[in-house]
């Protein structure tokens, strides 16, 4: 794998497909030495290289406690990775960002708390603003998981995402066009935020204000910034209604 830069892509592909398998057949491809070869592979000058490289590391990562492991104790590997879903070519990034989510929605604690050291919060929290679903949605259940993490361990690895801008990103979301990035934003930021400050609760008691009756309805805050996917807001302001005669 390190020598012969033209079969190097092909020979990924091969095992990629290979670790796609069973665990057996992953754990076959470990045994034989694969992870001596990585920190190479994820610093090839070839783009598609450094793709397959990460696209073969996720479907491992999606596999045993063990093969996880494997992943994690790699020198270097993770923090390799981390860097390339913040920084690296889109095609490569999106791999990157599926090494780091398989490993925080499927690893150990303490796996967990591996990548979050290498950098694994500021990682997914990079892709909170891209213009693709999928991508949204598997950073959002990684953030979700690593938060989890956090209330359970007394972390506050929340401050940590606010620090990145997730929190500011993920409010964003809220005004998404997908209805399933809507939820899982709405779902994080009320679990692990808090209401937003001034926030009204839907099942107060309208307020009267002379003969006006006022509902409060919290308008979603899109002054700030709108979702790069749909560049819209579908908010609703404050409604009064007057029942006096």
């Amino acid at each position: 794998l390190d020598e012969e830069s033209n079969i190097v892509t092909p020979a990924l592909r091969t095992i990629g497909n290979i670790v796609s398998g069973n665990d057996e057949q992953t754990q076959a491809i470990i045994d034989a030495g694969l992870m001596s070869h990585m920190q190479h592979l994820l610093n090839h000058p070839k783009r598609m290289v450094r793709k397959e490289a990460c696209w073969v590391l996720s479907n491992i990562a999606a596999g045993t406690h063990q093969q996880i492991g494997t992943v994690v104790r790699t020198k270097g590997c993770m923090q390799r990775v981390a860097e390339m879903a913040k920084s690296s070519e889109w095609e490569v990034r999106k791999e990157a960002i599926w090494v780091v989510s398989n490993i925080a929605t499927g690893g150990t604690d303490k796996q967990i708390m591996s990548v979050i050291e290498a950098g694994a919060i500021e990682a997914v929290c990079s892709v909170l603003n891209v213009n693709d679903t999928k991508m949204l949605l598997v950073a959002i259940d990684a953030v979700d998981n690593i938060l989890k993490l956090g209330v359970k361990l007394n972390k506050d690895y929340a401050s940590f995402v606010d620090e990145c801008d997730g929190l500011t990103m993920i409010e964003t979301l809220q005004e998404h066009e997908s209805e399933e990035v809507y939820q899982n934003a709405v779902l994080i930021i009320e679990t692990y935020f808090g209401a937003e400050d001034g926030a009204e609760d839907e099942n107060l008691a309208p307020e009267v204000n002379g003969g006006t009756f006022s509902f409060g309805v919290p308008q979603k805050n899109v002054d700030e910034a709108e979702c790069p996917a749909n560049g819209h807001s579908n908010a609703q302001p404050f409604t009064t209604f007057n029942f006096a005669n």
